[in-house]
């Protein structure tokens, strides 16, 4: 007796193939969407975990502002500052993107005195510099600038006044104000946006 060979056909085969091919190329996309996902989310969290960083540190300089007094400057020292305690806080800002806020605020370890720090915006970036603390006046000024945040497009400042509300300071020099009101745009690849940070009391 002949027994009889089973097997697949060339068309069956073919099919199969074809079948494995299409399964194949929508796996791949999927994966390739996912992929696309995780690396955008992974830029967005970044973005987010700069500006929360950023806002973080500037609320928290305006927190640690200067409340004490340091001993009177040494005979030797020659600093206009000699003739009283400068400002804890000065602030400058106007419609062409110029911003600068001085803080002189207590350091990191209380026992070390007082320390000045600045912020300026320059090119679209925000830049901090901080001084060596020092236990009496003249402070030193600060150095070594880091850029703490990129794509700003507009920032914008307020101070509040009383009897007279929010006022834009319009290029003027404005000290200890009793509050801040920080507005900042920035670009990101899913667009503009804008973010708003009130500071204050700060009697």
């Amino acid at each position: 007796m002949n027994s009889r060979q089973e097997g697949f056909t060339l068309i069956e085969v073919m099919v199969a193939i074809m079948l494995m091919a299409i399964v194949s190329l929508i796996a791949w996309r999927g994966l390739d969407s996912v992929s696309r996902a995780d690396t955008h989310l992974q830029a967005s969290t970044e973005h987010t975990e700069a500006l929360l960083r950023t806002l973080h540190q500037l609320e928290r300089d305006i927190a640690l502002r200067a409340s004490i007094e340091l001993r009177e400057p040494l005979l030797n020292d020659n600093d206009d500052e000699r003739s009283g305690q400068p400002a804890a806080i000065s602030v400058r800002s106007a419609d062409d993107q110029r911003f600068r806020l001085d803080v002189i605020r207590s350091a990191a370890t209380s026992q070390n005195g007082l320390q000045r720090v600045c912020w300026w915006l320059k090119d679209q970036t925000l830049y901090r510099a901080a001084a060596t603390p020092r236990d009496r006046y003249p402070l030193p000024a600060p150095k070594q600038a880091v850029a703490v945040l990129d794509s700003i497009s507009d920032l914008q400042v307020r101070v509040w006044e009383p009897q007279m509300g929010w006022r834009h300071l319009s290029g003027n020099r404005k000290e200890n104000p009793q509050g801040l009101e920080i507005r900042l745009t920035r670009q990101t690849p899913q667009g503009e946006e804008h973010y708003r940070q009130v500071l204050g009391p700060l009697d």
